[in-house]
């Protein structure tokens, strides 16, 4: 689609263009009407005379040479007459020479102008007139050749054609200037917008045009919803798994009790669901842990995330007194989800902590439109089998493999949703590697939309 600000300059260039070339049309016009007129009236001036100067004489008419203006005389001279009358008589100047000019018979009282080509292919305008002398109906037709004049209008209208064409682009500049002046005072929202999707803020600035403050202070009230909702959610998924555990742990040792009138089958079969359900709040809990607070940002920037996610493993496995490397080739924010990051780290490096001896070392690189990450852990890790029971699409987390098996079901579904892989494999530490490769075309997972 194209940009606000190339509709603005191509809807401005496209009225200053119309306007500028409307004005230059209509002082095209003007211009040759007035002009013409003026001719048209100077020769009928020139009529009125030459009908004072003419004379009837045996039948014939002819003009007192002394009242002639000298022009009329001269060959070829660009000033032209012709007398007729309702009897046939024609008198015409002597600067027609040998030449004649196209004539129409008016009644007394008409006259016409028009512009044709008379002697020596010269531009004429024409003026006739019909009068009445004496008993005689009188048709006088009076021509000038107009070609200097024409050169000077067509000098001038070049002249003006250009100085338009000059004032267009000077206009276009100037309109360019004014407009991209008016979307700088935008810098700040869009810088803002920017900080957004990285998560540096959570609402809009409101320094802004007040044409567009209403929808920023709208998309501001929905930012601030959306987090109070996220948040909630959070808190809420937190708060139920944690009171879920208090009952469960209960009802497991009641479970438990010997005494309890139950059979070892159903007993156990009650455990078992009893279990899911402590995993199930175990899982919330955590999840809730490693996403932290704070409203959902588009970026995920590594150098500050891994280590505030690496003191929080260490204080959630103290007693083991881990070391957890972080090796990150990454260099500014990433254009992933940070909750799901956090989440897919926190969950495949909890899992390494839980079976570690006493080192976790992680690895994050970007190559080929892929984030790499790379978990390693030097406990016992697994059995082949195990390995490949693990890497199979499709199982829940209550069919994995107890122990590393925790976690995979949310690493799986998040990897997936960003059009990526896992895989597991021997770790060089000794236990188990967790490896994922997420496309980073992918803005967003589809859970994540639709979560949010």
């Amino acid at each position: 689609m194209i940009s606000l600000e190339t509709r603005l300059h191509l809807g401005l260039a496209l009225a200053l263009t119309v306007v500028i070339g409307s004005a230059w049309w209509i002082g095209h016009l003007a211009l040759h009407h007035s002009s013409e007129t003026f001719i048209y009236s100077r020769l009928e001036h020139d009529a009125e005379g030459l009908l004072g100067s003419l004379r009837s004489g045996h039948g014939h008419l002819h003009v007192a040479a002394r009242h002639l203006t000298p022009v009329y005389n001269q060959p070829l001279s660009g000033h032209y007459f012709v007398v007729e009358d309702d009897q046939g008589n024609r008198l015409r100047s002597r600067s027609l020479w040998d030449e004649d000019l196209e004539t129409v018979a008016l009644l007394a009282g008409e006259s016409r102008a028009w512009r044709t080509t008379g002697p020596d292919q010269q531009p004429l305008l024409v003026w006739a007139g019909g009068y009445q002398l004496g008993e005689r109906l009188l048709t006088l037709t009076i021509a000038e050749d107009v070609s200097d004049f024409d050169t000077e209008l067509d000098f001038f209208e070049r002249l003006f054609a250009l100085l338009a064409v000059c004032g267009l682009a000077l206009s276009l500049i100037l309109q360019r200037l004014i407009v991209q002046r008016a979307f700088t005072s935008l810098r700040p929202l869009y810088r803002d917008i920017e900080r957004l999707g990285q998560g540096r803020t959570g609402t809009l600035t409101e320094q802004v045009p007040p044409e567009i403050l209403p929808l920023v202070r709208k998309f501001n009230r929905l930012l601030e919803r959306f987090g109070q909702r996220l948040e909630r959610s959070r808190t809420a998924a937190g708060n139920l798994a944690h009171a879920l555990k208090g009952p469960l742990t209960l009802l497991r040792q009641q479970l438990a009790d010997a005494t309890l009138a139950l059979d070892d089958e159903q007993r156990q079969g009650l455990l078992d669901q009893v279990e899911r359900l402590h995993q199930i709040a175990e899982r919330q809990l955590k999840r809730a842990r490693l996403a932290g607070a704070g409203g959902a940002a588009l970026y995920f920037e590594p150098e500050e995330e891994l280590p505030v996610l690496a003191r929080l493993l260490e204080r959630m496995h103290a007693p083991k007194q881990l070391h957890i490397a972080f090796d990150s080739t990454v260099r500014g924010p990433l254009a992933v989800d940070r909750e799901d990051m956090l989440e897919l780290l926190g969950n495949l490096l909890d899992n390494a902590c839980k079976w570690a001896e006493g080192e976790v070392r992680a690895t994050l690189s970007v190559g080929d439109g892929e984030l790499l990450i790379r978990v390693d852990d030097d406990g016992p890790g697994c059995a082949e089998p195990a390995l490949a029971t693990l890497t199979e699409r499709g199982l829940r987390l209550d069919e994995q493999v107890s122990g590393h098996g925790l976690g995979l079901a949310i690493v799986r579904e998040i990897v997936e949703g960003y059009g990526g892989q896992l895989t597991l494999a021997h770790a060089p530490l000794g236990g188990l590697r967790a490896e994922a490769r997420l496309a980073l075309e992918h803005a967003t997972s589809d859970r994540a939309m639709r979560s949010a």
